[in-house]
């Protein structure tokens, strides 16, 4: 149907111009995008009872022992107010500990389980499988590209 036709009436397609169609609109497209990945994510993982923010402060955990719950904060982009319910989660789950920062007892270091450790080459070879479906029609290339081009909206430097 020619969209930049006007019509009239409930229901009828008014003059919009192709640039304006919703379909044309990055946000759009970038939430139908996340919706997809999320639902695939959640049956994924289902078994893991583990979500995208969840996953993704067990794996920069495991990436970087001892990190401060302030830098994993300012890693994932989260305000300390919503992760700090996160990992009483996850320390409840017996995944994560904290330990106290030998200075500063006000510091609290992050670390990995033994459980959580042994469970994550799992965890990322699930993300993987999942990415590598969500992905299926993307090439090698345009799955870099897309990652590049992500990067550089939500980055304060840009590409890693």
């Amino acid at each position: 149907m020619d969209e930049t036709r006007n019509r009239t009436g409930p229901g009828k397609a008014t003059r919009v111009a192709p640039e304006d169609r919703l379909d044309a609109q990055i946000g759009y497209n970038l939430r139908r995008a996340s919706a997809l990945a999320l639902n695939d994510f959640a049956v994924e993982l289902a078994d893991a009872a583990l979500r995208p923010v969840t996953y993704a402060m067990l794996a920069l955990i495991d990436e970087r022992p001892g990190i401060r719950a302030a830098e994993l904060c300012r890693q994932l982009g989260m305000k300390s107010a919503n992760m700090a319910p996160l990992l009483a989660e996850l320390e409840e789950r017996g995944l994560v500990e904290r330990d106290d920062h030998a200075q500063d007892r006000r510091v609290q270091m992050l670390a990995l389980t033994k459980a959580a450790k042994q469970a994550m080459p799992a965890w990322r070879r699930q993300v993987r499988r999942h990415e590598d479906r969500f992905l299926q029609r993307l090439t090698k290339k345009e799955r870099a590209t897309l990652l590049r081009l992500l990067r550089l909206i939500w980055s304060e430097d840009g590409p890693n």
